[in-house]
């Protein structure tokens, strides 16, 4: 079970959704993130830092460390980690992910009442446009698809 949660940007002009896989992590554990616009804000630390799409997500690593310890994962625990392996990262392939797939729904709705196939159809084949765009744009989840 995986738990979802907003979070607005540092300087508050943008939204990203989050997923916390396994529920493991709180979701404290997200000190601070930065839109595109306020990454400047940041003083980047790779130890407690990753980047995705002109985002930069922190993390409070020691609490995370000390988590997965009690968790019995002795894996290492980097921000990378946490992000890759879905313990606190976007709720779909970016921070905006999911409110963009249910517009590209929405603006398929009306052919669904006409022609069930046809809808089908056209959702993947906007599915697979979508995603293409993403990996093409380097978003670190699309990359895998």
């Amino acid at each position: 079970m995986c738990q979802s949660i907003r979070r607005t940007c540092a300087c508050g002009k943008e939204e990203a959704q989050f997923m916390h896989r396994d529920n493991i992590l709180p979701e404290a554990i997200l000190i601070n993130l930065y839109c595109p616009e306020c990454r400047s804000q940041a003083q980047w630390d790779a130890d407690s830092m990753t980047e995705d799409g002109g985002w930069i997500l922190e993390y409070d690593m020691d609490g995370a460390k000390f988590l997965f310890w009690n968790k019995g994962v002795v894996n290492q625990i980097t921000p990378d980690f946490l992000f890759e392996e879905g313990y606190c990262s976007w709720n779909g392939m970016t921070p905006q992910d999911l409110a963009e797939r249910t517009r590209l729904h929405a603006a398929l709705a009306p052919l669904l009442k006409e022609d069930r196939l046809a809808y089908i159809n056209k959702l993947k084949e906007t599915m697979i446009e979508h995603a293409s765009n993403l990996k093409a744009s380097g978003w670190r989840k699309a990359q895998n698809i």
